[in-house]
């Protein structure tokens, strides 16, 4: 121990004086305490970079603690002095010539033992690591601090504190700066690594010595440390050159001479948090424009790229054309970098071709795309560092379904292509598409408002030219009532003065009529007080002159409103409309219409008259012929006449059978012509009801049996195929007209086959769903159609049933027709030709009528017949499928349609009928059908009371036994039977008179009242029955079919079902 300084001085090869020793004393003393202020300087690294690591003072104290320190040592030193003199001459030879030997202290700091930190292994105490060996391994004997043996004590204090630092640190030493690192270093130094060990800094990093020179200088002239805060640096790494940026610290160290020998610079990379700051303030210098900032998109997304060229050394912005729809063409609107004719950057191209960048940004259509620059972008002028990028960036400016152009970026071709970098394309991707959607926003926006100022002046303009042109009369009227402004149109409509003088308030009302004014007054006080519009109609003082009649005062129509702002009123608008025409035309169509319905009425009152006139006398042939027939079984019976008289009135019979056949004929020819002028007049009705096919045809079937049977004519009925689908169903039609036309076609079938050899008839009925002409023979030649005509099915009365047809084919053996025979039939007074006429008789209407009922219910008749042959007659009729509604038809054809159900409510009781002995009040103005009636009813074995019209009926009904105040002539009384037409008072009114009684119960039960006319309209029988009439029995008709209904009628009273016609009729409460 005694020889430690002697030992060092000699490894250092120094040969010093005792000043030399005292000076590398005190030197190191100097350093220890530099490594002592050094550990401050890095605790208070730790929690304050940018304070200095000691003081003035602090470094002056430590200067003479060294000192101290370096006088101890020598006193140690010379304590231990070599003891043995005989060998005092090899010690002087060994003993370096600058230590002098002094007397021994006593100072016990200097006692201390010799140290391994001061022999040649002293790098033995740092731990074994894989960066220890390969600091050991590098040949320091190389470079300028020299083999690691005879590095100065301050420098191996510093190694092993810069070596067990858990920072990124190096030790520069010398004047050299020569670099001694920690393994955190090792990323910092890059590619410098492994050759930066040993090495001086200027030759490890020449691009950095520029800067890094000054700070090592300000550091060794000021004692303190330097700080270095995010300075860039381009490391080496990753096989490229990098730009990144460190902080840190190059505290100076002093070596054994107390002067500052080297630097330790703890440094760390600060190059994410720099770059990631760099970007963030890029991002946010793209401010999304303001509604008024009218710059395009290139002009707020091109400066910020232009400001930071190493970062964005390439760039191009792409804008959808939007002017053409249905392409996507993109024009070229920004570039850095590329020349003007570079293939890349073309001006304008649809991206869906294949020039120049248009296949890269159809797969960047909506996706951001990066990629690997290559060889087609030889030729740009990369700005920035002037290097090429390695990467180029396609980002969408887009929103979702609408694309607005690219952004294509070039990398920075020193910073590597990272996440972070693909996050930051893809934030400005945003920005770019958020600016671009902003931009067409408000570009869309400014436009729809030019194009709404536009459309508003437009519209402004053409509101000014209708109110200026238009046929309708404007004024626009002040609160105090004067005319602020009215069109041409008003003036000239109510001749109102243009002058000044003239538009005093309320001067509008000068135009209206004297009567008039009080009504425009009021119209003016309700609207200045609250109302919010009227119109109205006024007389003008102008006068209006009619195509035809007398001038007249001018009509206008005026509408008033209020013009209200800020919920107070401002003025009062008006339109005025010339009316006068109008209402004119209006009274002349209502006259007309007054006429026509007044012909109308005298039409029917026509037809009325002729009814009851025609058959009012056939009502009594009718009559007397069935007495006479009816008489001759009664005489014979009681009478025993020679032959002569019996054959006279066999005769008698004969005669009336034949006038019975005549007045039937004539009954057909004055329906059929009934018929045509209902058709006519549009006056015939169709009234759909339930029915059964089969049924139906076997009654109307019924009709013909005796007649059939007198002729010896066979009859066949049968049904069509098509019936099988349908022959459980119920179909609507009406029963009435199809059975006129079906009794036309059998009349006819009989009248032309009676007298031939063979007598035949068949009939053949169906229901098909399907076209109702394939359910007939194909050679039928069907009528032609007179006119258009309503599908009445389609009315709420036929229901919403399947649409069905009702078909008819009636086929004889008759004489048959030619060709030119068969074109004459269906014409109105036609038939085949004379020789028909004069031998068959009839007028020639029956096939006309019948066509034109088949055509009023939207069917066809038609024909197939050959000369000597026969002939088939068709026809169809539509209908509906329907359920059965227990609606009941007449089986006699005369009796008319069914009654309405009335409640029992006000019968008292239910009267028990002796059919052979009805008593009867029979109602009717005709002296000779009352005698025939009363005389035939009698004979049946009725009592029969009468009364010549409707007002000695009542007085008969007040003295009958339903009366509720009984007298002494009280008669028993069953029916009535009530003419329609009588003087006096009519049996409409009388049957209402009667049910008003029921109703007051002064008749005690319900009376049955048979109506008999010869006015058979739909319209009459409906009348009939709201008048309180149960049934009608039209004229003429058989006083057997008469009995036949009275006795039905009786039945249902009888049997308690009796209807009651009070209820519902309110003329009557």
């Amino acid at each position: 121990m005694c020889l430690l300084n002697w030992v060092w001085s000699r490894r250092k090869g120094v040969k010093g004086t005792e000043e030399e020793e005292e000076e590398d004393s005190m030197r190191d003393s100097a350093a220890g305490q530099g490594l002592q202020d050094q550990d401050r300087y890095h605790d208070h690294d730790q929690g304050q970079d940018t304070e200095s690591i000691t003081s003035s003072r602090s470094w002056s104290q430590a200067q003479a603690q060294a000192q101290g320190q370096e006088h101890d040592l020598q006193q140690t030193l010379k304590q231990h002095v070599i003891q043995d003199t005989s060998s005092s001459t090899n010690v002087a030879s060994e003993t370096p010539p600058s230590i002098t030997i002094t007397s021994q202290t006593s100072n016990p700091r200097a006692q201390s033992s010799f140290s391994p930190f001061e022999g040649d292994d002293w790098t033995s105490l740092l731990p074994d690591s894989e960066h220890i060996r390969f600091f050991r391994k590098t040949d320091w004997a190389a470079s300028h601090l020299g083999p690691l043996s005879l590095w100065s004590r301050s420098l191996r204090q510093s190694v092993f504190m810069v070596l067990a630092d858990s920072r990124a640190a190096c030790v520069y030493w010398g004047p050299h700066r020569v670099a001694i690192y920690n393994k955190e270093f090792i990323p910092l130094a890059g590619n410098t690594h492994p050759s930066l060990m040993s090495s001086r800094f200027q030759d490890s990093f020449p691009e950095l010595w520029h800067q890094i020179q000054p700070v090592f200088h300000e550091a060794e002239t000021s004692g303190m440390a330097s700080s270095l805060n995010e300075m860039e640096m381009f490391v080496e790494r990753n096989a490229f050159l990098e730009q990144a940026f460190f902080s840190g610290n190059f505290v100076p160290l002093r070596g054994n001479s107390g002067k500052v020998e080297g630097f330790y610079n703890s440094v760390h990379e600060v190059t994410k948090a720099k770059i990631n700051e760099r970007r963030r303030v890029m991002l946010n210098s793209l401010q999304i424009p303001a509604a008024d900032d009218k710059r395009r998109l290139a002009s707020h997304i091109l400066p910020m790229l232009k400001e930071h060229p190493w970062d964005f050394p390439m760039a191009l912005i792409y804008k959808v054309d939007e002017t053409e729809p249905g392409s996507c063409s993109l024009l070229l609107r920004a570039n850095i970098g590329f020349p003007e004719d570079h293939p890349l950057a073309v001006k304008s191209a649809d991206i869906n071709s294949d020039v120049g960048l248009m296949p890269l940004l159809r797969k960047a259509r909506w996706k951001m795309l990066t990629i690997p620059i290559d060889e087609s972008f030889d030729g740009i002028k990369w700005t920035g560092f002037g290097e090429p990028s390695r990467s180029v960036t396609f980002l969408p400016i887009a929103e979702p379904r609408r694309l607005y152009g690219f952004l294509v970026l070039g990398s920075n071709p020193r910073r590597p292509v990272d996440e972070d970098y693909l996050q930051f394309m893809q934030d400005l991707c945003s920005k770019a598409s958020s600016i671009a959607g902003s931009i067409l926003s408000a570009e869309e926006t400014r436009k729809r408002e030019a194009a709404l100022q536009k459309e508003l002046a437009d519209r402004m303009r053409q509101i000014r030219y209708m109110a200026e042109n238009a046929s309708v009369g404007m004024q626009y009227i002040a609160v105090n009532g004067s005319l602020s402004w009215a069109n041409d149109e008003y003036y000239r409509l109510t001749e109102h003065p243009r002058e000044e003088e003239f538009q005093y308030p309320l001067s509008f009302m000068d135009v209206f009529i004297e009567e008039d004014r009080p009504k425009a007054m009021d119209i003016w006080h309700r609207l200045v007080h609250g109302e919010t519009s009227i119109s109205t109609e006024i007389h003008l003082k102008r006068v209006f002159n009619p195509p035809s009649g007398e001038p007249e005062p001018a009509i206008v129509l005026i509408h008033f409103f209020r013009v209200m702002e800020d919920d107070q009123l401002k003025s009062l608008m008006a339109f005025t409309t010339d009316v006068s025409a109008f209402k004119w035309a209006e009274a002349s169509e209502a006259r007309k219409a007054a006429a026509a319905q007044e012909a109308k009425r005298q039409q029917e009152e026509f037809i009325d008259f002729v009814s009851h006139e025609l058959r009012n006398p056939l009502s009594a042939i009718f009559q007397l012929a069935e007495t006479i027939i009816t008489s001759f079984p009664t005489s014979t019976k009681n009478v025993t006449t020679n032959s002569e008289l019996i054959e006279a009135l066999k005769e008698n019979i004969d005669n009336a059978e034949t006038i019975l056949m005549c007045a039937k004929h004539q009954k057909r020819i004055v329906d059929d012509v009934l018929t045509l002028s209902k058709l006519e007049y549009t006056m015939l009705s169709v009234s759909p009801l339930p029915v059964q096919v089969p049924e139906l045809v076997d009654k109307w079937m019924k009709m013909f049996e005796s007649q059939l049977r007198s002729h010896h004519i066979t009859i066949l009925t049968k049904a069509h195929p098509s019936l099988q689908n349908h022959v459980d169903d119920w179909i609507l039609c009406d029963e009435s007209r199809i059975q006129q036309i079906f009794i036309n076609l059998m009349t006819n079938a009989i009248k032309f086959t009676k007298a031939e050899g063979t007598r035949q008839i068949e009939v053949e009925y169906g229901v098909t769903s399907s076209n109702p002409r394939d359910s007939f023979p194909k050679d039928i030649r069907w009528a032609p159609n007179h006119r258009e005509v309503e599908d009445l099915t389609e009315h709420p009365e036929w229901g919403l049933g399947q649409p069905l047809y009702f078909t008819i084919l009636v086929t004889d053996t008759g004489i048959g027709m030619t060709n030119d025979e068969i074109k004459k039939l269906f014409g109105r007074f036609k038939q085949a030709n004379a020789r028909t006429s004069i031998k068959y008789g009839g007028s020639g209407l029956g096939l006309f009528l019948s066509g034109r009922l088949a055509e009023k219910q939207s069917g066809e008749i038609g024909v197939s017949s050959h000369s000597g042959q026969g002939s088939t007659f068709a026809f169809y009729v539509k209908s509906r499928r329907t359920e059965k509604h227990g609606v009941s038809t007449p089986e006699n054809p005369q009796v008319a349609l069914p009654i309405r159900a009335r409640s029992m409510s006000l019968v008292h009781q239910i009267p028990v009928v002796d059919f052979n002995k009805i008593h009867v009040l029979l109602v009717e103005d005709n002296v000779v059908n009352q005698r025939i009636i009363q005389k035939q009813l009698l004979k049946a074995g009725c009592v029969v009371y009468v009364a010549n019209h409707g007002l000695e009926a009542l007085d008969m009904v007040r003295k009958s036994d339903i009366w509720h105040e009984k007298s002494a002539e009280t008669k028993h009384l069953d029916i009535i039977l009530m003419d329609w037409q009588m003087p006096v008072m009519d049996g409409l009114t009388a049957s209402r008179e009667i049910r008003k009684l029921e109703a007051e119960k002064k008749i005690t039960r319900h009376l049955e009242i048979i109506a008999t006319t010869a006015n058979a309209r739909d319209e009459q029988i409906e009348t009939a029955i709201a008048s309180g009439i149960d049934s009608v029995m039209s004229k003429p008709f058989m006083v057997s079919d008469l009995l036949i209904k009275m006795k039905e009628r009786l039945s249902i009273a009888s049997s308690g079902d009796a209807p009651n016609n009070t209820a519902g009729y309110s003329f009557w409460e």
